[in-house]
């Protein structure tokens, strides 16, 4: 699968990269505020920071939805501008939020848990059931997209598609964490020796940290929209399989 995944990956690349790069630079934003704020010795998450919080997460998901959206139409031989992505992401904003919210909610007893007694063997079996849930929710972004589907009708949908070839779905989505994990680690290592060339005196420049914080976000950028052209195109398969 991930090999059947990279035409689509180099045919989007281009157009999809700045949509990449603005999303994982839009998701440091609230971390970093939240540390100038603790230097500061303000209160790290008021009012001001949730509203924030609440803007970079729709600037995210926008940016992915158009990723996901330029892709499939990519996949059927079809061209979509990205402002029409984005757009067309903004629309569906509040319906692609509330399937995130219903796939990623087996995580919250294990996050409480962990939070109250630490990582043991009851936490570690709630992470894995959780896991476990939220890998049936795998096609559902695609499903919504795809075929307009409401987010439980996309819930409904990515489950009847996922649990007869369960074992497949989990390990295409092994390797594709294996693969960003081994491609962001040696990223980090080429712009750690970068910096290192750079000398203390580059570092400390802000124009140098500006520079530094892109080029971070355009690493993270390229798993982006390669972990997108994984997705549509295992969508592809699995939905146009007969029965699918």
């Amino acid at each position: 699968m991930l090999r059947l995944a990279w035409p689509l990956f180099q045919e989007t690349l281009l157009r999809c990269l700045p949509l990449g790069v603005l999303a994982a630079a839009a998701s440091a934003v609230p971390n970093a505020e939240a540390a100038v704020r603790r230097a500061a010795g303000a209160p790290r998450h008021d009012g001001e920071w949730w509203m924030l919080l609440a803007t970079v997460t729709a600037l995210v998901l926008i940016c992915y939805g158009a990723v996901l959206r330029i892709q499939l139409h990519q996949a059927r031989g079809e061209r979509q501008d990205v402002f029409a992505a984005m757009r067309s992401a903004f629309a569906l904003l509040p319906s692609t939020f509330l399937f995130l919210v219903m796939a990623f909610a087996p995580l919250v007893p294990p996050a409480v848990w962990l939070s109250m007694r630490g990582f043991g063997f009851i936490g570690m079996l709630l992470l894995v059931a959780a896991l476990a849930g939220v890998l049936l929710m795998f096609f559902g972004w695609p499903a919504m997209i795809a075929e307009g589907l409401s987010p439980w009708a996309a819930a409904r949908r990515s489950i009847v598609l996922v649990r007869p070839r369960y074992l497949q779905v989990a390990a295409v989505v092994a390797l594709l964490l294996a693969a960003v994990l081994v491609f962001t680690q040696l990223a980090g290592i080429f712009l750690g020796s970068v910096i290192m060339i750079a000398g203390p005196a580059a570092q400390s420049n802000p124009g140098w940290l500006a520079v530094s914080r892109w080029l971070m976000a355009g690493v993270l950028a390229v798993p982006i929209v390669y972990a997108g052209a994984v997705s549509i195109t295992a969508w592809r398969c699995v939905s146009e399989q007969p029965g699918g």
